[in-house]
């Protein structure tokens, strides 16, 4: 959606199989920033329009999208986003005060946090993170703002359904596995469902997103 021409189409050339697991997103800002919580943030931003900053570590990610969201829930913020051309560099950036805000996977931000390094002040999922028990969501800040990164396995279009079926079975069964542990303590919510279950959000999810990139006039060169 945030490039104007692809030689596929996502609903008509793929069949939805698994969604596999959410990945909620981590709101780091740097250490420094009079800031300690969604609602600071917002009375910060508002205190000093156009003057406050965010990384994106590429155009139309799932950070770059709550970013833009944050904007609008946060009551029209007035905030500069930054795209950069990967993480690291937003990280560092956000490390040393050049940016004051980064909105990414939350497996990404951990050990800066942990170090001291960056403030994690909030996180996007709906229920606060198994691996930031003390972090606050920011639907705590703001009711109803919830946002993730996903992933899900598709087939082939016009897959047959009793493979999709026996495919979205045996997923379902890894993930009930002794992996949920390790993939929970990396800040990945496991997502066991029907095919129809992960059909139903892919739609709803890529309609909300296509809301967002409308709305921020997000698009890729």
């Amino acid at each position: 959606m945030t490039m104007k021409a692809v030689p596929y189409d996502v609903v008509r050339d793929f069949t939805p199989v698994a969604l596999v697991a959410k990945a909620p997103l981590s709101v780091a800002v740097n250490k420094n920033l009079p800031v300690s919580d969604v609602k600071s943030l917002i009375a910060y931003a508002k205190a000093h329009p156009g003057k406050m900053t965010f990384a994106v570590g590429s155009i139309g990610s799932a950070g770059h999208l709550s970013t833009e969201l944050l904007k609008r829930a946060g009551g029209g913020l007035d905030y500069l986003i930054v795209p950069y051309k990967g993480t690291a560099p937003a990280f560092q950036d956000l490390i040393g005060g050049q940016i004051d805000g980064f909105i990414d996977p939350i497996l990404g931000s951990l050990q800066y946090h942990k170090s001291g390094m960056v403030k994690v002040i909030a996180v996007t999922s709906a229920a606060r993170a198994a691996s930031l028990p003390n972090v606050p969501t920011v639907g705590e800040s703001i009711p109803g703002y919830e946002f993730y990164s996903w992933y899900g396995l598709w087939g082939p279009a016009r897959l047959p359904a009793a493979v999709t079926q026996r495919l979205n079975a045996e997923v379902n069964k890894a993930l009930g596995t002794d992996m949920r542990e390790t993939l929970n303590a990396q800040g990945l919510l496991l997502t066991p469902g029907s095919v129809d279950e992960f059909a139903k959000f892919q739609q709803a999810d890529m309609e909300r997103s296509k809301k967002i990139i409308v709305e921020g006039n997000i698009h890729v060169e």
